[in-house]
């Protein structure tokens, strides 16, 4: 498996980093996770052709993880893919349908079958990947509580299981305690370093984990102690870098 990082950059947009997506390629699939804006952009930058991605994944709604997927919808309907896509969501899916139609992208226009599934699915299509729940919008409960908003606090991590071991996208998280069972003995772990206390990422040394790639930026906790960071095991995500597991 190839997995090449196309941004890894953290909420607040920055010059030298893309928003947050990853290009994974196991076999004759092409994956992407998360669609942070400009994906598009660098899907062009790789030669990727329209009919190319296998599938999407979303792990959750927030706009660096999200904000590039209409375009990216837009440039695959406009380079005439033909090929099924499917579209793996955390949550409401008729919502995003109707975002859709707001900006006047229409799927039955497009000249390919958009399957847009729960992310919780995802192992009824490919045995090898599973989604793992994490904590990431949690602390958004008292605001949905208090507004009555429909939002379900569904934030995911992904696990893709190949014959070389294990790659772990945890995507964005509060604590990697949360998925502390999955991150066990990976061969490669993607992880978020900018929301997670220090503590939660320097104990990952020693969860059996060959190599941990941080990403998301740094917490200024984090910061103050990267020099406990094992160089052995801990190193900071490169885009275009292509990592194999």
């Amino acid at each position: 498996m190839e997995v090449t990082i196309l941004g890894s950059g953290s909420g607040l947009p920055q010059l030298d980093k893309h928003l947050s997506s990853i290009l994974i390629r196991q076999a004759n699939k092409l994956f992407l996770a998360d669609c942070g804006d400009s994906c598009s952009h660098r899907l062009l930058e790789y030669g990727i052709d329209a009919d190319q991605l296998d599938a999407i994944f979303v792990t959750h709604y927030h706009p660096d993880h999200l904000g590039g997927l209409f375009m990216l919808l837009q440039m695959l309907y406009l380079q005439n893919r033909s090929r099924d896509l499917l579209l793996f969501l955390p949550e409401r899916l008729a919502s995003f349908l109707e975002i859709m139609q707001l900006m006047y992208t229409y799927p039955q226009k497009f000249g390919f079958n958009l399957l847009i599934r729960s992310i919780e699915e995802v192992e009824l299509y490919y045995d090898w990947i599973s989604a793992v729940p994490n904590d990431h919008l949690y602390r958004y409960a008292p605001i949905i509580t208090e507004y009555h908003l429909p939002n379900q606090m569904k934030s995911w991590s992904l696990c893709f299981n190949v014959a070389n071991g294990k790659f772990v996208y945890t995507s964005d998280l509060e604590t990697t305690d949360c998925i502390s069972d999955t991150l066990k003995g990976a061969h490669t772990a993607l992880v978020d370093a900018g929301h997670p206390q220090a503590e939660q990422i320097l104990k990952l040394e020693y969860a059996g984990i060959q190599r941990i790639i941080l990403t998301h930026g740094i917490n200024p906790e984090l910061e103050n102690r990267k020099n406990e960071l094992n160089p052995e095991i801990f190193e900071f995500a490169r885009e275009d870098f292509v990592y194999k597991i």
